[in-house]
């Protein structure tokens, strides 16, 4: 199934076609692919060692201001030729940590 929602924060839309619809008590939630096969399978597909604060809210789900945030506090953020670029194996540690 492919189409367009409505994004909850900022009201532009969301292009469906590489998320799975995830059904919870008669609610939709729309996850990234790779975010669902990551977290039902223990999957990942072409990981790559730096992503951009945009690619990086893709993967994990989240806003790119949130994760900017994130990254920030993670001290994973490295900078190449004016572009932020984010570890995600020191990114992936972080978030482990705040899982506890």
């Amino acid at each position: 199934m492919s189409g367009f929602i409505d994004g909850l924060i900022d009201g532009d839309r969301i292009n469906t076609d590489d998320m799975v619809a995830c059904i919870y008590k008669g609610s939709v939630t729309y996850i990234p692919e790779k975010t669902f096969l990551r977290i039902t399978f223990g999957m990942t597909l072409d990981e790559k060692k730096y992503v951009r604060y945009k690619e990086g809210a893709y993967i994990y789900g989240m806003s790119e201001h949130s994760f900017m945030r994130c990254a920030n506090a993670a001290d994973c953020v490295y900078h190449a030729n004016k572009i932020a670029l984010v570890k995600v194996s020191e990114f992936d540690e972080y978030m482990k940590y705040l899982k506890g």
